[in-house]
């Protein structure tokens, strides 16, 4: 594990941020009863905890109430902001006119197509991996493409192997380089969001918000996902099953522990957050 110089700056950050998938979830996409303790320890102290994930927020619900409600969620990747008591303060969508256009790309490079709208998950065909992630929340609906001209979309993801996704990105940002944001959640995830929606544009609207500052603030992640995140926080840690792009990326930042190893946990108690966990 390695550790940045924080035993007197540990004292000092007051911000937790936490992806879920291949970071605070462990490969089963469940909170261990390590890491919900710690969590909980942390909201005790008065911290302020937000998790941050291109999950949808009714499939964040369950994890939030696990972890004793009252934190901040930002979802779809950037493009939702619930504060602790539910109430949406923060959204960003795609217009509809890129529903059909991107639809068809999916179909032209075979693979499975998800639009997350404000309600609902909605995917061109059943997913026997996509259904096996969802944890919490009602999972998907099979889209109508009838729905499609008046379906305003958080963001739309497309699921297959990636060297399919790795063409797909290319021409998307061939095709339209300055209109949308493409990520990797995870190299068989490919994101696609508006232009400049993404987690760190989120968190900054956050720290506006409420007043918190971004160098007392760790951030936990894994995907290319997190990777404007954790490019303003203080304390950026990526996990030890971090992307390998991610690492390139961010070669100073702090490693943790494997995420099916409870590695935020770990991480956590070695800076000396959970102490009594490890008694």
């Amino acid at each position: 594990m390695q550790l940045p110089d924080m035993q007197a700056a540990a004292t000092s950050i007051d911000t937790f941020i936490f992806d879920l998938d291949g970071t605070l979830l462990n490969a089963q996409h469940q909170l261990s009863v390590t890491t919900v303790a710690v969590l909980q320890q942390l909201q005790q102290q008065g911290a302020r905890v937000v998790i941050a994930t291109g999950r949808h927020i009714n499939d964040v619900r369950g994890y939030l109430q696990q972890l004793g409600g009252e934190i901040t969620a930002i979802s779809c990747n950037g493009a939702n902001i619930h504060a602790g008591n539910g109430e949406l303060i923060y959204r960003q969508a795609l217009s509809t006119e890129w529903n059909l256009p991107l639809l068809r790309l999916g179909q032209q490079f075979a693979v499975h197509t998800s639009f997350y709208t404000d309600e609902h998950w909605l995917v061109s065909a059943d997913n026997a991996d996509l259904a096996a992630v969802q944890q919490h929340g009602p999972g998907y609906q099979l889209l109508d493409v009838g729905q499609l001209p008046g379906m305003s979309a958080l963001k739309v993801m497309f699921y297959g192997e990636h060297q399919l996704l790795q063409q797909l990105k290319q021409q998307i940002a061939g095709q339209w380089p300055q209109q949308l944001h493409l990520t990797f959640s995870d190299p068989h995830y490919l994101e696609v969001m508006p232009a400049g929606c993404c987690k760190g544009q989120a968190l900054q609207f956050l720290r506006q918000q409420q007043q918190f500052c971004l160098q007392q603030s760790i951030a936990f992640g894994d995907g290319m996902n997190d990777a404007e995140l954790l490019a303003l926080v203080g304390y950026p840690v990526l996990m030890a099953n971090a992307s390998h792009s991610l690492q390139q990326l961010l070669p100073q930042a702090a490693r943790a522990p494997h995420h099916d190893q409870d590695g935020v946990a770990q991480y956590l108690a070695a800076l000396g957050y959970g102490t009594e966990l490890r008694r």
